[in-house]
C-alpha cells in the first residue's frame, strides 16, 4: 500500500486518480495547493473479492513537508462480514494491517472497525458482482499534446454493463507494472441505463510501442463512487481557482481522511504490435 502517496492524495487532493465532466468520467493529473494543516488520521482500507482485508493507518504530514507520515501501529482492527463472521487483522509493520483468513465474497457487506486508544472508527462497504472487460484495444493518438518523436497510443475499452442493476465502475491504469497513480476513470450506470456495454477511450492516458499496459476495472458500491465524485468536485473547484478546498467525506467517521472500500475487478493487459489490436 503506497501510504505516503495515497494519503497525501486523500488529504490534499492527489488520490492518484480522476473524475469529472458531464459523463461523470474523466482522467486528470492532479496538482493542488492547500494550506498547511495539523496532522490527521488517514485510513486506507480495502477488501477485494477472494482476497483478505488490508488497512494502512498513518497521520498526514504537512502538505509542504517532504517527511514521511507517522504510522499508527497500536490499533485494533476487525473486519466483519454480513454473516457476522469476523477477523482481527495482524499488524505487519509501518501501519500496515492485514487479514489472514476472512476473504471477500460477492454480495456481502463488510464492516471495518478500528480502535485506537479510546477512539473508535467504523465504516461499511459491499462487494458487488465484478464487471467484465469485453474488449481491450488501442489506436494511434494524434491529438493535442502527442509526441513528435515517437508514436503514441490510446486505449479502447469495452466493459460489460447490466442495465437491470445500478452499476458503478472505477478503472485503474498500469504502465509496465507500475500504477499510474495520477490517473483513473469513474463511471456511473446513470449514463448507460439501457446499454449492455460501456465503450470509452481515456484520452489523458497514452503509451508507446515498448509499453505493457494493464487495466483493472473495479465494480464499486454507491458510497465508494460518491467518495470519488467528491474528489471530482474538489478538482473542478481548484481548476476554477476556488479558495475553499475541502476533503472528500470518509465513511470511517468525522475528522479522519481516506475510505474503506469493498470491491471486485476484472483485469486485462495489452502491448502495441505492428497493427492496431483488440483483445477479446
Amino acid at each position: 500500500m503506497k501510504s505516503n502517496i495515497l494519503f497525501k492524495t486523500m488529504f490534499y487532493l492527489s488520490l492518484s486518480m480522476l473524475l469529472g465532466n458531464t459523463l461523470q468520467s474523466c482522467e486528470e493529473v492532479i496538482d493542488v495547493d492547500l494550506n498547511d494543516a495539523a496532522p490527521k488520521l488517514s485510513i486506507d482500507g480495502q477488501i477485494t473479492l477472494d482476497q483478505t482485508a488490508e488497512v494502512q493507518l498513518n497521520y498526514t504530514s504537512s502538505y509542504f513537508s517532504d517527511e514521511a507520515p507517522d504510522f499508527e501501529e497500536n490499533a485494533t482492527i476487525t473486519i466483519i462480514n454480513s454473516d457476522g463472521i469476523s477477523e482481527t487483522l495482524d499488524h505487519l509493520g509501518n501501519g500496515l494491517y492485514k487479514g489472514q483468513l476472512l476473504r471477500g465474497q460477492r454480495d456481502h457487506e463488510y464492516t471495518l472497525d478500528i480502535k485506537i486508544a479510546d477512539k473508535s472508527y467504523q465504516g461499511k462497504s459491499k462487494i458487488l458482482t465484478p464487471t467484465e472487460i469485453v474488449k481491450l484495444g488501442y489506436k494511434k493518438f494524434d491529438g493535442f499534446g502527442s509526441s513528435e518523436d515517437e508514436t503514441e497510443y490510446n486505449l479502447e475499452i469495452t466493459l460489460k454493463n447490466n442495465p437491470e442493476e445500478e452499476n458503478y465502475y472505477l478503472i485503474k491504469y498500469y504502465l509496465n507494472g507500475a500504477e499510474k497513480e495520477e490517473t483513473y476513470s469513474v463511471w456511473s450506470h446513470e449514463f448507460f441505463a439501457n446499454e449492455e456495454t460501456i465503450e470509452f477511450t481515456p484520452l489523458r492516458f497514452s503509451f508507446t510501442e515498448d509499453d505493457l499496459v494493464t487495466i483493472k476495472a473495479f465494480s464499486i458500491d454507491e458510497g465508494t463512487y460518491e467518495y470519488y465524485s467528491q474528489l471530482d468536485e474538489i478538482i473542478d473547484q481548484q481548476g476554477g481557482g476556488s479558495s475553499t478546498p475541502f476533503n472528500p467525506e470518509s465513511n470511517m467517521g468525522k475528522d479522519v481522511l481516506g475510505y474503506f472500500r469493498a470491491w471486485s475487478y476484472d483485469e486485462r493487459s495489452i502491448q502495441v504490435e505492428e497493427e492496431e489490436k483488440i483483445i477479446k
